[in-house]
């Protein structure tokens, strides 16, 4: 869908609420930031083949303007509500075939 002026992003009215829930209970309202973050980024990065994505720490951080500490620790949060799913892997060079040095962090929006 379109509107004048540029495109939007979907986010599960379920999961968001489930977020703003924990964050009337007491969880960092940064978390609904990083949320609507990660949807964008599930937008950005997915596609027809793939169900997740990957992003460093890192990268993460600068995509939210979050401290990686704060980062990682909402990232728990969000597991722990059950909105997403996390798990370490390494990218695999097309033309190489060898694994990755670091590890980047997969993500899956659960809906």
């Amino acid at each position: 869908m379109k509107y004048k002026i540029g495109n939007f992003f979907q986010v599960d009215k379920e999961a968001h609420e489930r977020v703003t829930e924990a964050i009337r209970k007491g969880a960092p309202a940064s978390i609904g930031w990083l949320y609507d973050v990660l949807c964008y980024d599930e937008h950005r990065f997915t596609g027809r083949k793939e169900d997740f994505f990957f992003r460093s720490i890192s990268d993460l951080s600068a995509d939210s303007g979050l401290s990686q500490r704060v980062v990682m620790r909402n990232l728990k949060c969000l597991k722990k509500l059950g909105v997403i799913e996390t798990w370490w892997m390494h990218w695999i060079d097309k033309k190489t075939g060898k694994k990755s040095e670091k590890h980047v962090t997969a993500i899956r929006i659960l809906d």
